[in-house]
């Protein structure tokens, strides 16, 4: 179950988790929009607040009216005691779902121009909803955002701990860790750390990306009547204007009364959005200064022709799941949690690139080592010449680190005669263990102490029982990380099991930290010894081969984006390297040695002069290759 919950957890994270960092980077920018607006517009945004107060509602709107004859107020937002612009919207042409803005000055009605960067913001709530693709991103969206729901709950299963109730080995990052130790790490602490966000942006995100969820929350949550829930489940915007509809009367006086009636001395902001037609309601959404966050409104419905009151209410009032349910904006961008929630939740959504970078870099690192495998595998020829009982060879593989040096230490019992079989620990069982007679053992440990994904199923039903294995010769490889206090926890839990068992030890377990050369080493003549055969070459990397830069021409020049490039590598004559489709490119930036000559000439300096770098003391001119040349210095 567990390779399953990782393989849909890795293929989903290489497809949708560049749409999720492009919806994270966004929702982070839109986090703060009305107080960059009003630093960039303080001339627009900021208005000068007078004794007076805003003008009442029917004073407002005639004002408005007049200074643009012909074209009538739908949507009003004032913020009542407050250096805020208010803004309103005029009613919609026939066909669309929202008129014109403006932004005015409530305290004279007059409008107060158009704020700079309101398009940017635009593009930016357009490529955090639909990726500027309309309904087709939408579509995208509301799935990747299902599917960030999919990952915070398969990634909480797949780093569980052992150590469940250690809170460090929950949030603790260890920096001094590097390559692909430091990356899981950080993916996975990181992802802890934001876990209760993106589940709450996720589980909120969907209110805006289906209607069969925001119907289902209106049911689970909401207080009214199923007829006004459907009602209150559709998205939000105007309508149209029925061809048929009496025309709207609107007495502005009458519902500015109302408004102030229901609000009082308490009214901070009101919402007024009036009904397409007339004969039916218009909707007031008013917030008092004791709300508890700045989307807590209370909801006055009223007739618009006459400011009757037909509901009024109180977010107060409300139950508990009807206040989230009303707060759901709130919930999504942080808000409801004060000041430190939009923080918190800004900072989050700006670390969502983070999950997408190192989960690539992960998947990378396993591509590579399951390709070196591969090559292992081919690498490992019959064993037709080989007589007697085959040797066992059993492995445990995070990343299939292991797994590659299980097959090369099969190929060299196999060179030495001797037939072979190569099993994963996952395959194997105790009754499996006692039929052999010689077995090798090649155990990755995962993290601080634990066995990889695939041998936990081994550990719990085989490390856990008796067993006789009086019968069985055995040597141990163990990989792990020093970096970890429980180095090779689970190697040294199978060593003290197989002893425990009866099994005899061919010679002492090696311990390999980080892939160390020299205890691979120890291990290839260990088992030489073993088998009468002679040690191999030592395990190593493949060899690069030396290829030149012939040309190197950036593609996109004046791109506000990162450039790119197009280069030009010439391989050498002698090259065996074959290419296909899917393979990856590893380079190794290197300085041609006569322009290392060359500089250490002008600079009159010994190339053969000895220097440490990083602890490793070589010549300067072995220094300098892989590195930029200064000018100067």
């Amino acid at each position: 179950m567990k390779k399953v919950w990782f393989q849909l957890h890795w293929f989903f994270g290489i497809s949708a988790g560049l749409v999720l960092a492009l919806m994270g980077v966004t929702g982070a920018t839109l986090s703060f929009q009305d107080e960059l607006m009003r630093a960039l517009n303080p001339d627009v945004l900021v208005v000068q607040k007078r004794p007076e107060g805003v003008l009442p509602l029917d004073e407002l709107v005639r004002r408005i009216e007049g200074a643009e004859p012909g074209r009538k107020v739908a949507f009003v937002w004032v913020e009542m005691d407050s250096d805020k612009a208010g803004r309103i919207f005029y009613t919609p042409p026939p066909g669309q779902r929202r008129g014109e803005s403006r932004w005015i000055d409530p305290y004279t009605g007059a409008f107060v121009g158009e704020p700079r960067g309101e398009g940017f913001f635009n593009l930016m709530m357009q490529l955090h909803r639909f990726l500027a693709m309309g309904e087709y991103g939408k579509q995208v969206t509301a799935a990747c955002t299902l599917i960030l729901i999919f990952f915070c709950l398969s990634g909480l299963y797949l780093r569980w701990p052992r150590k469940v109730f250690d809170w460090r080995a929950w949030l603790t990052l260890d920096w001094s860790r590097k390559g692909r130790s430091f990356n899981w790490d950080l993916h996975a602490v990181a992802g802890t750390w934001c876990l209760a966000l993106y589940l709450l942006a996720a589980l909120t995100g969907l209110y805006w990306s289906y209607e069969w969820y925001r119907n289902g929350l209106f049911k689970l949550l909401d207080d009214a009547p199923a007829g006004q829930q459907a009602q209150r489940g559709k998205p939000g915007g105007r309508g149209e204007r029925p061809a048929d509809a009496a025309p709207l009367v609107v007495d502005y006086a009458a519902v500015w009364n109302s408004i102030r009636q229901a609000g009082g001395d308490r009214l901070q902001a009101y919402n007024l959005r009036l009904p397409p037609a007339g004969g039916q309601p218009a909707t007031v959404f008013y917030r008092l200064t004791d709300a508890p966050h700045e989307r807590a409104f209370n909801t006055l419905t009223l007739d618009p022709a006459n400011g009757q009151v037909k509901s009024d209410q109180r977010y107060s009032d409300r139950s508990f799941g009807s206040q989230l349910l009303a707060s759901v904006y709130a919930l999504h961008v942080g808000s409801y949690f004060g000041m430190a929630g939009r923080l918190l939740m800004m900072l989050a959504s700006l670390a969502m690139p983070l999950f997408f970078i190192t989960g690539w870099l992960l998947y990378l690192d396993r591509r590579r080592k399951k390709r070196a495998v591969r090559a292992s595998r081919a690498d490992l020829g019959g064993s037709a010449g080989a007589s007697g009982e085959p040797w066992l060879i059993g492995y445990a593989s995070q990343s299939g680190f292991a797994e590659q040096l299980a097959w090369q230490s099969a190929g060299q019992l196999q060179a030495a005669g001797l037939p072979v079989r190569v099993e994963s620990l996952a395959r194997l069982d105790a009754g499996q263990l006692a039929e052999a007679r010689k077995a090798l053992f090649v155990v990755s440990t995962f993290g601080d102490g634990e066995a990889p994904d695939s041998a936990r199923g081994f550990e719990r039903k085989v490390l856990g029982q008796a067993a006789s294995l009086d019968g069985l010769s055995y040597a141990l490889l163990a990989l792990g990380d020093r970096q970890y206090e429980q180095f090779c926890g689970f190697a040294r839990r199978m060593q003290g099991w197989l002893q425990g068992q009866g099994a005899r030890s061919l010679f002492a377990p090696v311990e390999v930290d980080d892939g160390d050369a020299a205890a691979l080493r120890q291990w290839q003549e260990s088992l030489a010894e073993v088998t009468g055969g002679a040690a191999p070459a030592a395990w190593e990397a493949p060899a690069f081969e030396v290829w030149s830069l012939a040309r190197r021409e950036c593609l996109n020049p004046g791109s506000p984006g990162e450039s790119t490039w197009l280069l030009d590598l010439r391989a050498p004559t002698d090259s065996a390297i074959q290419w296909r489709a899917g393979d990856l490119l590893e380079i190794v930036p290197h300085q041609a040695p006569v322009r290392i000559r060359e500089w250490l000439q002008r600079h009159n300096l010994d190339g053969q002069a000895r220097v440490a770098v990083e602890g490793v003391e070589q010549s300067l001119e072995q220094a300098l290759a892989g590195r930029l040349l200064p000018d100067s210095f």
